[in-house]
């Protein structure tokens, strides 16, 4: 390739220092990186994925000991790859990337000069670095410890163990090892790739998770251009925009935004409905309670509560492979609905258990363990509260799987649960009911995307949704969702009066007034194949 003379007398200024890198010299620049930042070059520089991860599993081992000291990771690596030409570039290039700019300083160069050779916030430039390594390291930079948690949930879902990995790069290289992902061997004399990347598994995760959604694309990009292109210099003088990365958890499905006065009124009316405010009126006999009416046998142990509170969610193998690829943001605020629920419960001594951030498995296997281990003879009523997002008819899971409300309820009317036979069964369900998820940033969200099938027939069953079908449940993020806060004072305030229908029927009003007045669609929606009227109290 032709070259001007200027060209080249600017390269030559700007690496006029490069022999100044040697082998006592990483020994000793070493001592001024971080931890961290030694985690960052290894991945970055290390040949062999194997190899680089051994070493920073012993090295995370022992980072916050003295002996770290004798772990000369970035020495190690020089020592083997002195024997290529180029191996002085390859650890310029890796702190440019990193950005450890005080480092370049210290070892002559101009810092400016160097950032516009090698452009690190630029994915689609590298010179010698493999660029898939360079993107991923800006996925790591960008991924929050939320990100973290989910996506290590999300590869259990894989069968793939990755608990232990404290730092993002040492999980990236597991999954290399483990042929999860597959990165092309790249010559650094040839500037040519042998081996296809493998990349599309971590895609369809990435797709999935709330603010790294562009760098699925990225990825997707770069592994069609490698994989298809052997020589390196094709890739690098392609004219690429810089693209610009956000790691917001809440960057992503904004539709619409609420200032805080359009529902100051909805803090005012909730606040005033707090647990405590109220006394229980207590009635002078037993004569409202008709003999239409279910049993209640024992008043010191009314019955059972059970809490479903998904609140993180993660995707998983399932949720990718059904092609469910919709981002389901952490419902803020759901626990204090639970604390709600738990109270309102307990002082009508029910007794309560409660889950949160179950998934699909473990929402049957949860219930199960408790209509056959939990249930007590005197129990007179079984209550069952799911606290979600939704879609028409079904409620999503930890792992963003869903499944049917009519599932759960054909359990509760299986043989297996035969200890429920003849007791009402009421199912709470807080989700949305609209037919997709819908994302609002704000402090007043959706509980969206619900599957309503049909109504359900089956006899001593009482299903309250947070919303009708095709509508939204509201939840507001410091203080809990609007159903189920007006539905724990109602509760409070007339459970030693009034049935339980007339109770929803009251609920339904207030939620569906207040929701109007803030001008959103949510209407409460209760079907009923109750024989008798149910109290939750008995005097």
């Amino acid at each position: 390739m032709l070259r001007s003379d200027a060209e080249t007398r600017t390269e030559d200024i700007l690496f006029q220092n490069i022999n100044t890198i040697d082998l006592d010299i990483i020994l000793k620049v070493q001592e001024d990186i971080s931890p961290d930042d030694i985690i960052s070059l290894v991945f970055l520089l290390y040949d062999f994925p194997e190899t680089a991860l051994q070493r920073l599993i012993v090295y995370q081992r022992v980072s916050t000991d003295i002996a770290v000291n004798h772990i000369n990771l970035l020495y190690e690596w020089a020592v083997y790859a002195q024997r290529r030409p180029t191996w002085k570039y390859e650890f310029l290039e890796a702190l440019a990337i990193c950005r450890l700019y005080n480092v370049i300083r210290k070892l002559g160069f101009n810092v400016s000069n160097i950032k516009k050779h090698y452009l690190p916030e630029n994915v689609h430039v590298n010179i010698y670095i493999d660029p898939m390594k360079k993107v991923l390291y800006r996925l790591c930079e960008s991924m929050t410890t939320k990100h973290m948690t989910k996506l290590k949930k999300t590869l259990l879902s894989y069968k793939i163990d990755v608990s232990n990995c404290e730092a993002t790069e040492v999980l990236f290289l597991e999954l290399i090892c483990k042929k999860f992902i597959t990165l092309g061997q790249y010559s650094t004399d040839m500037k040519t790739y042998t081996n296809k990347y493998e990349m599309d598994q971590l895609v369809g995760i990435l797709e999935s998770f709330n603010g790294l959604t562009e760098f699925a694309l990225t990825i997707k990009e770069i592994q069609s251009q490698l994989n298809n292109h052997s020589n390196i210099n094709q890739q690098q003088s392609s004219n690429t925009l810089v693209k610009k990365y956000k790691s917001d958890l809440n960057n992503s499905g904004e539709t619409s935004k609420f200032k805080k006065d359009d529902f100051m009124e909805m803090y005012d009316i909730l606040n005033q409905l707090q647990m405590g405010e109220e006394p229980m009126p207590n009635l002078k006999s037993d004569t409202q309670f008709q003999n239409d009416a279910y049993i209640i046998k024992n008043r010191n142990r009314v019955g059972l509560c059970c809490i479903i509170n998904q609140e993180n969610f993660y995707p998983s193998k399932g949720s990718i492979q059904l092609h469910n690829k919709i981002n389901l943001s952490d419902r803020m605020g759901s626990s204090h609905d639970v604390i709600a629920l738990e109270k309102t419960m307990k002082d009508l001594n029910f007794v309560v258990i409660s889950k949160s951030n179950l998934g699909h498995t473990e929402v049957f296997q949860f219930l199960k363990d408790v209509i056959q281990n939990k249930i007590h003879p005197e129990d007179s009523i079984f209550m069952l509260c799911i606290l979600s997002h939704g879609v028409r008819g079904h409620i999503y899971t930890a792992d963003s799987m869903k499944i049917k409300i009519q599932d759960i309820q054909n359990l509760l009317d299986s043989d297996e649960s035969h200890k429920l036979y003849g007791i009402p069964k009421v199912l709470i369900i807080q989700a949305c009911q609209s037919e997709q998820e819908t994302e609002i940033d704000t402090k007043l969200v959706a509980d969206g995307p619900s599957s309503y099938d049909k109504y359900l027939k089956k006899t001593h069953f009482l299903i309250y949704w947070a919303t009708a079908p095709e509508y939204e449940a509201f939840r507001i993020e410091n203080l809990g969702s609007i159903f189920i806060q007006f539905l724990c004072s109602r509760i409070k305030q007339r459970a030693k009066q009034e049935d339980l229908l007339n109770i929803f029927t009251s609920v339904t009003d207030s939620v569906s007034s207040v929701c109007t007045e803030l001008r959103r669609a949510q209407v409460p929606l209760f079907e009923s194949t109750l024989r008798k009227k149910l109290f939750l109290y008995r005097p």
